[in-house]
């Protein structure tokens, strides 16, 4: 990711990042600069992945959480706007917004104005939007979706409160993902914070709601750069119908291939662009879209 004005990259405690050239670079020459060895572009050729870079929010910054611990972060940037707009630039076409102190229960004005800055920021952009964090109710549903997100990701709610969440589902087709984030196979709830019973029985629960699809989390993942849980999303695939968007541990541009292989809609990634492990506009190389035109809601 370019550089920003105030933006800060960081590397947490005990890692080090390579001087120069970014990891990803110095381990396969062949996709320094961008360029994708011819292995990797056949594995991609039939494949359909989108990558959706990531802005998380904590106390009005642009941070990453450590598999979803509140204790263990990383701060990358004052103006979660600026980070969305840079991303945009590089010519990312989806972004994934998230609320952190919403989604723990736990509102922070400073995340509120931050996330709602950047979700305005997008709106003539072109670019579709999700936001997640703390989305409990219809009228939060709305007021979002008003302001100019594409798509409210549903995750506490969706488990703990079935019956609104579907009620949401009904008033906003095609303009709900429900977030499901998963610790040994348990559905996480208020921030990871929670268990919620059994992850596949929500899904397949799922199958029966108008949503968009689903925003899968493998939180012992989420923000290691371990690789993501190809066996985890084959099991999300195979109990629910709809899309599926996964999150969690991509580190490199091989770990998209591996999602795309696998069947998933979508990739999320966040710290990986941010430490310079991943180059957004290889990625989107790699994987071109041809949206359709973006939906407006309302």
């Amino acid at each position: 990711m370019r550089p920003l004005g105030r933006v800060r990259y960081a590397v947490p405690p005990g890692e080090e990042r390579a001087p120069g050239a970014s990891a990803l670079c110095q381990l396969r020459p062949d996709l320094r600069g961008g360029a994708v060895g011819g292995r990797a572009r056949a594995r991609a050729a039939g494949a359909v992945v989108i990558v959706i870079p990531a802005a998380d929010v904590r106390g009005g910054r642009c941070v990453r959480l450590l598999r979803g611990d509140f204790t263990h972060e990383t701060v990358y940037a004052e103006e979660p706007s600026q980070v969305v707009l840079e991303f945009v630039r590089q010519g990312a076409e989806r972004l994934h917004i998230v609320d952190l102190d919403a989604a723990r229960g736990v509102p922070d004005v400073l995340s509120r104005d931050a996330v709602r800055a950047a979700v305005m920021v997008l709106r003539d952009t072109g670019a579709t939007v999700q936001l997640g964090g703390g989305v409990r109710s219809p009228a939060a549903a709305s007021a979002w979706l008003d302001l100019g997100a594409n798509l409210v990701v549903l995750g506490s709610l969706a488990v703990r409160n079935p019956e609104m969440a579907a009620e949401i589902c009904r008033a906003h087709p095609g303009h709900v993902l429900l977030g499901l984030d998963v610790r040994d196979g348990v559905a996480q709830a208020q921030g990871w914070t929670e268990a919620a019973g059994d992850a596949l029985a929500h899904l397949r629960r799922w199958n029966d709601w108008d949503a968009a699809g689903v925003v899968l989390t493998n939180v012992a993942r989420d923000g290691a750069l371990t690789g993501p849980d190809l066996e985890g999303l084959e099991a999300c695939i195979a109990a629910y119908d709809r899309p599926v968007i996964a999150s969690g541990g991509v580190a490199s541009l091989e770990d998209l291939i591996a999602l795309a292989d696998a069947g998933a809609s979508g990739a999320i990634v966040g710290r990986a662009l941010y430490e310079g492990r991943i180059d957004l506009a290889a990625a989107l190389r790699l994987f071109p879209t041809n949206p359709a035109p973006r939906q407006q809601h309302g």
